[in-house]
C-alpha cells in the first residue's frame, strides 16, 4: 500500500539560501543572475507568495522578496501550508543515501532524477574527486528531513 507524501512544512535549504541572497540585496536580484538551483527555488518561492518578479527599466527582470516573504523568514521559515510534499520516491533515495556516499554507477537508474532533484532542494549534493568520479551523498538537512519522514510514518 503507497503512503500519502508526507508534508513539509519548513523551507528547503535552497529556499531558504535564496530568501537569504533576496534579503541582502535592497533591489532585488537579476534573473540573468540566477544559477538552475535558483530559478528552481524562485518558482516554488513563487507559488508560496513569498517572491515576485519586478520588470525594471530596459525590462530587465528582477526578483524580489514580498512582504509574506519577509513575514515567514521572520518566523523561522515555517509555513502553516506544506511547502513541498515528500513522496515515497524520495525517502527511499534518502534512505539509501543515508549510509554512506554512493559513486555515481552505483546509485539505481530510478534514484538518479530523484537524487538530481533533492540536489536541487539541498536534501542531497553532488561532489566528484580528484579522479573526475561523482558522487553522491546525503546533507544534514537531509538527515533531518528523513528523520522526519520517519517519525511521520511510525
Amino acid at each position: 500500500m503507497r503512503s500519502k507524501p508526507t508534508p513539509i512544512h519548513k523551507l528547503t535549504p535552497a529556499q531558504i539560501a535564496f530568501v537569504d541572497r533576496l534579503t541582502a540585496s535592497k533591489n532585488g536580484v537579476n534573473m540573468d543572475a540566477l544559477e538552475y538551483r535558483e530559478i528552481v527555488a524562485y518558482q516554488e518561492l513563487q507559488m508560496l507568495g513569498m517572491a515576485d518578479m519586478r520588470i525594471g527599466k530596459r525590462r530587465k527582470v528582477t526578483i524580489v522578496l514580498t512582504d509574506f516573504g519577509a513575514q515567514v523568514r521572520a518566523s523561522g521559515y515555517v509555513l502553516r501550508k506544506p511547502v513541498v510534499r515528500l513522496t515515497e520516491p524520495q525517502i527511499a533515495a534518502l534512505r539509501f543515501l543515508a549510509g554512506e556516499r554512493r559513486h555515481y554507477p552505483d546509485i539505481p537508474a530510478h534514484m538518479i532524477d530523484v537524487c538530481r532533484r533533492m540536489s536541487l532542494r539541498g536534501w542531497a549534493a553532488w561532489e566528484d574527486d580528484v579522479v573526475g568520479q561523482f558522487w553522491v551523498r546525503i546533507t544534514m538537512d537531509g538527515l533531518n528531513i528523513l528523520k522526519l519522514a520517519d517519525a511521520t510514518l511510525n
